[in-house]
């Protein structure tokens, strides 16, 4: 390990992937926030912590966090790749993002039929002229 600011980086990432928070991480391993936010930023921590990440986040490649050596995770079974576990994560993810563009073409045809039967404003010459007056100027 050259650094506790290289440890903090990859244990940022690793929360990342996990698409874990800062509270939420503290929550699992039983640490304020501010604990959590200072080893994700390498400041000094103690190997009491650094068991405890160990134990909870089983997965977590102990080699990795120390020295970057891939893969970022332990797999049980030695034919597993961190490519297809990054893989199945991608699958994911590219399933969400389908959802979210078919949510985004829903609420655009949404719009477009709200636009389309919204009435043309009137707009008028002069406001300030009186009721009986007001002329009417044709829209473009």
């Amino acid at each position: 390990m050259n650094n506790f600011n290289d440890l903090g980086k990859r244990f940022g990432d690793y929360l990342k992937y996990k698409s874990l928070g800062i509270n939420e991480t503290a929550k699992i391993l039983g640490f304020s926030g501010s604990q959590v936010s200072n080893i994700v930023n390498g400041k000094v921590f103690g190997t009491d912590k650094t068991f405890k990440i160990l134990n909870e986040f089983k997965e977590l490649s102990a080699e990795w966090l120390f020295t970057g050596k891939e893969p970022m995770l332990k797999t049980d079974d030695p034919g597993v790749s961190d490519k297809e576990i990054n893989q199945s994560h991608l699958d994911t993810q590219n399933k969400l993002i389908q959802m979210q563009e078919k949510e985004i073409l829903r609420l655009e045809k949404e719009l477009a039929e709200m636009k389309y039967t919204q009435r043309e404003p009137i707009v008028y010459s002069h406001v300030a002229e009186s009721a009986p007056e007001l002329m009417k100027k044709e829209s473009k």
